[in-house]
């Protein structure tokens, strides 16, 4: 059966709450405290378009380089017929993204155990 974390809070008695705020919080604290790992990210347009583990860098340079001139040629043809910003052509375009996040986000969001 699962539950959802609201539904969850409002069956608990207020010392279940208390309890559980403070659980929390220990666990929060013990998370942002843990070292930083990399994660990188292939982006184009605002999108990811893959997401490559602290070692896999290259990996994500080649997912990069292997889409990068089929998003540059639609892009560029587009600017060509009716050129817009600059800076708005260059976030269209495939880029290598780095996200920093804690070792509890990264081994439970985004890079979870496979069981």
């Amino acid at each position: 059966m699962s539950v959802g974390t609201t539904d969850w809070v409002a069956a608990l008695t207020l010392d279940q709450i208390r309890f559980a705020r403070d659980l929390m919080s220990e666990k929060i604290k013990a998370a942002e405290a843990q070292p930083e790992r990399v994660i990188w990210r292939v982006c184009s347009g605002g999108v990811a378009r893959g997401n490559y583990q602290e070692d896999q860098y290259e990996k994500a340079a080649d997912h990069l380089l292997r889409i990068y001139k089929e998003y540059f040629m639609q892009e560029a043809a587009i600017y060509v017929k009716k050129p817009y910003g600059t800076e708005t052509f260059r976030r269209q375009l495939p880029s290598l993204e780095i996200e920093r996040v804690t070792q509890f986000e990264y081994e439970t969001e985004w890079f979870p155990a496979k069981s």
